[in-house]
């Protein structure tokens, strides 16, 4: 099979990303992939009114994707291990899509506000929303919070991007229906656009968190215990293959700092 990973930047890449396509370059040839990387492709911004967010759906649009069999998009703050050699490709063999969830983020949201309006009681009110619009049951956890879908790792089939050309709603429409329901700007954009018609369309596949395995600090009272989340995998629950690096700055960090991120324990990372 053919197959590609990509990554897409606005602008000149900062350290951190280049640091990030570095690494995905290698560990694409390692597996015998395709790797792209794209600096202001503006394909997918050209469609809709929010500059750069959308860019990462870019092979829902552009034909030269359909050459791959399947594709694998992983954002410029997304660091393979050292030494990854298992092929992604093959973990959603089968399905249209393959993709993480976060399953931190409930009891997160549940104890906080984020970013001004991200919290448990609005996922709530955009399920019903979207529920209501397109008729789509967005799953819930075991404790009943909405799912989150981390967009920063996905891998997309042949016949997944053929169904989002067909299916999908446009980009732009989606934005404008949020707006008019009030909601505030996360809901608004691609990941939970992507969400939603990821739900209603694609037979998908929920990866092992190991392949998005995400680092962040944490906001409210759960960060009393502990300012950084580190959602890498250990022991029983298994191994950590991307690391999916969200500290504030981590764009400006150091290769080798990022590296210990990636590979080492909490204890060594030095954030300070």
């Amino acid at each position: 099979m053919k197959n590609l990973i990509y990554q897409v930047w606005a602008g000149k890449l900062r350290p951190g990303c280049e640091y990030s396509s570095k690494l995905v370059k290698e560990y694409a040839d390692r597996i015998g992939a395709d790797y792209r990387l794209d600096i202001d492709p503006n394909i997918a911004s050209a469609k809709c009114d929010v500059p750069m967010y959308f860019e990462w759906l870019n092979p829902l649009l552009d034909d030269s994707f359909l050459e791959y069999d399947n594709v694998a998009v992983l954002d410029l703050d997304v660091f393979p291990v050292d030494g990854l050699d298992e092929d992604i490709f093959e973990v959603s063999l089968g399905y249209d899509c393959g993709i993480c969830t976060e399953p931190f983020q409930g009891k997160y949201r549940a104890s906080t506000t984020i970013g001004g309006h991200i919290n448990s009681q609005n996922d709530d009110a955009w399920a019903k929303i979207v529920k209501r619009l397109y008729d789509v049951d967005l799953p819930r956890d075991k404790d009943g919070y909405v799912k989150v879908y981390n967009a920063g790792v996905v891998v997309f089939s042949k016949e997944a991007l053929k169904i989002a050309r067909r299916s999908f709603i446009p980009f732009q429409q989606y934005i404008n229906d949020m707006r008019k329901a009030g909601l505030g700007r996360f809901y608004t954009v691609d990941q939970n656009y992507f969400h939603v018609m990821m739900c209603k369309y694609y037979n998908y596949v929920e990866m092992h968190k190991g392949w998005n395995s995400y680092v962040h600090y944490i906001r409210g009272p759960l960060s009393v215990k502990t300012p950084v989340y580190d959602g890498r995998p250990s022991g029983a629950n298994g191994k950590t293959r991307l690391v999916h690096i969200q500290l504030s700055s981590a764009d400006y960090f150091e290769d080798q700092k990022l590296y210990d991120i990636t590979n080492k324990p909490m204890t060594e990372w030095n954030l300070s």
